[in-house]
């Protein structure tokens, strides 16, 4: 009798506590959902948005979820360095860095000769005018040696001729919508590196004459490409920075102001690519 008393006590117990634990945790599932309307509203942005046809959370299926400690969460992308082989590659090194995280064996080097193409076809006319290649279509100069770099959509390209040889199920996006700083936390929450376009160390862009070509093939169209360029992962974030496997001879995942990247990142014109998990 004693027994079946305790038995029955033990059952009212767990099943008290269950209730708790879900009521614990409901609580703080609403109170994050809060929370988190409340930033989109003071952004003035909307949440619900769509990046090439995807919310944020589709955008995350099929990647692990980084841990959170003390309001900070940070993706394990590894560190490449691109130098002293590639010393404007930067592009190329941040595609191979992703491509690693994602698991495929691959490295800066084969990365950057079986799918970076590039062109180094600058030139001045009779009126010395300086003329090249177009960075929307390709990589404006030799990743080994000079030149200028590349723009989310030659990257987004590369990577997709690499998932069309080893696994179709991937797909590099280069995102066509503005990202607005809460969506950039909720795709790390969600375990999405994103690969961004900012200047090197967060440093002001420097404009410079030899900067500005007229595209080959046109006849007065002309690109400018802003000195400090520099491209990044960015993979992780706190209260009041964001965190970037940046291959300019850095050894760790460093930390820049948030107010400064986005500055920077909406100077370069919210460039980002990521890549989207069909399960």
């Amino acid at each position: 009798m004693r027994n079946k008393i305790l038995v029955a006590a033990l059952g009212v117990c767990v099943a008290a506590l269950a209730v708790c634990v879900d009521y614990i945790y409901t609580e703080s599932l609403y109170s994050d959902r809060v929370e988190e309307h409340e930033v989109y509203e003071e952004l003035k942005v909307d949440q619900h948005t769509l990046y090439n046809g995807y919310t944020v959370e589709e955008l995350g299926s099929g990647y692990d979820k980084p841990s959170r400690l003390f309001n900070k969460s940070v993706i394990d992308v590894p560190v490449i360095n691109q130098y002293p082989e590639l010393p404007v590659g930067c592009e190329a090194v941040c595609g191979a860095a992703l491509l690693q995280y994602l698991g495929f064996e691959t490295d800066k080097i084969s990365f950057t000769d079986g799918y970076i193409e590039w062109d180094e076809n600058f030139y001045y006319d009779e009126d010395d005018e300086l003329h090249g290649p177009d960075p929307r279509k390709v990589f404006a100069g030799d990743p080994y040696e000079w030149g200028y770099g590349c723009t989310a959509e030659v990257l987004a390209g590369a990577m997709n001729s690499f998932f069309a040889e080893k696994n179709p199920s991937y797909t590099a996006l280069a995102i066509d919508e503005e990202i607005n700083s809460a969506d950039i936390e909720k795709l790390i929450d969600e375990g999405v590196p994103i690969i961004v376009w900012a200047t090197i160390d967060m440093k002001p862009f420097n404009y410079r004459k030899p900067s500005e070509w007229i595209i080959n093939g046109t006849d007065d169209e002309v690109y400018c490409w802003y000195g400090n360029s520099h491209t990044l992962v960015l993979c992780g974030y706190d209260s009041t920075c964001y965190y970037f496997m940046d291959p300019n001879d850095k050894e760790e995942i460093v930390p820049y102001m948030k107010s400064t990247f986005l500055t920077r990142f909406e100077e370069n014109g919210f460039q980002a690519v990521v890549v989207k998990i069909e399960e």
